[in-house]
């Protein structure tokens, strides 16, 4: 095993890098450094320039390839960007709340195909047709919080509201907008729901349950759910919007503690970490990966959901993905099942287009471009 060492805009990091088994072709250690190299490129405008930026991602099976941070975790002190930094995951976060619905679903405590009304007392008859796979596969047919009024005045990052507030205004709406199961609608009210039910039935907060279940036994330990919200963490890495006259960059402060369909904090690393849990060694267990991966259908044609990941193409080739977008945050994680290969992006600005991006790497690997 050769142990190569490089060193790009100011962060160094060990690669392992010999010879890695990719759809049943050797890829030299050559071949990779050429491919590292051209995406050290993608990001070379970041290493003159005071910006945020990116941390990007590259595994092939257990092995990390590519982990390089672009640009600066924050503008104030000059801070960089590493692997290590902690990104506001924006709905990547949805994985993980899905993923501590499947441990109770392992553990039996839960079934997927259960009313919530089941296991949540005083639900008003209107959601009693509701069960946990409408959640999960968003097509419960409530509506989402942001399209009714706010008790908080407003549903944006800075007015403050939590997930209590987002739940309390769906279920004061008193109506469902189609019948469960017939239609598919993107949701995130579906999955604030799921992160309560998970508090509910472990007798937990959300973010504890999660903080032992998850992160804890997977060594994530850049990683968390950030409610309440914690400013003081070393590692978390603020996020930028351009102002309005589009002259510099300013904060895009996160003020409101919701969490369910957002809220997750995490870095590359713990990504990886969490890549490898899901898809490599299962750390988790295999009924875990199982339960995570599934799809479900509907009485609608949209079958590909599967626990806050997507089933989908990628020039023909079959993925499993997810991405996510809020204030100052851009986000994307995709996995090639087939080359055993995966890529994360993760950005604190929010024009940073991660999807874009990342396909532009996976471009760079896949077809030499």
């Amino acid at each position: 095993m050769r142990i190569l060492r490089r060193k790009t805009f100011g962060w160094t990091y060990p690669w392992v890098i010999l010879a890695v088994l990719v759809s049943g072709v050797l890829a030299s250690a050559s071949e990779t450094e050429i491919n590292s190299q051209k995406i050290d490129a993608l990001f070379s405008h970041l290493s003159t320039s005071v910006s945020p930026g990116y941390s990007i991602g590259w595994m092939i099976g257990d092995q990390v390839v590519h982990a390089e941070g672009y640009g600066m975790a924050d503008l104030s002190n000059g801070t960089p960007i590493t692997p290590d930094s902690a990104f506001n995951l924006a709905s990547l976060s949805k994985q993980f709340t899905a993923a501590t619905v499947a441990i109770l679903i392992q553990r039996g405590v839960i079934e997927l195909d259960d009313p919530l009304s089941k296991h949540w007392p005083g639900l008003p008859e209107f959601m009693h047709p509701i069960k946990i796979s409408h959640l999960v596969y968003m097509t419960s047919g409530l509506p989402e919080y942001y399209t009714l009024e706010s008790p908080k005045g407003g549903w944006s990052a800075s007015d403050g509201f939590t997930v209590d507030d987002a739940i309390q205004t769906v279920i004061q709406a008193g109506e469902l907008e189609f019948l469960p199961g017939t239609r598919w609608s993107y949701s995130n009210i579906n999955y604030q729901f799921l992160a309560q039910l998970v508090a509910l039935k472990s007798g937990q907060s959300f973010s504890e349950f999660s903080q032992r279940n998850i992160f804890q036994p997977l060594a994530m330990n850049s990683s968390w759910i950030d409610a309440p919200i914690d400013t003081s963490r070393a590692n978390r890495v603020t996020s930028y919007v351009r102002n309005d006259t589009d002259s510099a960059w300013q904060e895009a402060l996160r003020l409101s503690p919701h969490y369910g369909g957002s809220g997750m904090y995490s870095s590359l690393n713990d990504l990886i970490r969490w890549h490898n849990a899901l898809f490599i060694d299962h750390a988790l267990g295999t009924e875990f990966s199982t339960i995570m991966l599934a799809t479900q259908s509907f009485n609608h044609p949209k079958n590909n959901d599967a626990f806050g990941l997507v089933h989908g193409t990628f020039q023909g080739e079959p993925t499993i993905w997810y991405e996510g977008g809020d204030y100052g945050v851009s986000t994307y994680l995709i996995r090639l099942p087939d080359r055993n290969q995966a890529f994360v992006c993760l950005s604190n600005f929010g024009s940073g287009a991660c999807q874009s991006k990342t396909k532009a790497i996976m471009k760079i690997v896949l077809d030499g471009k």
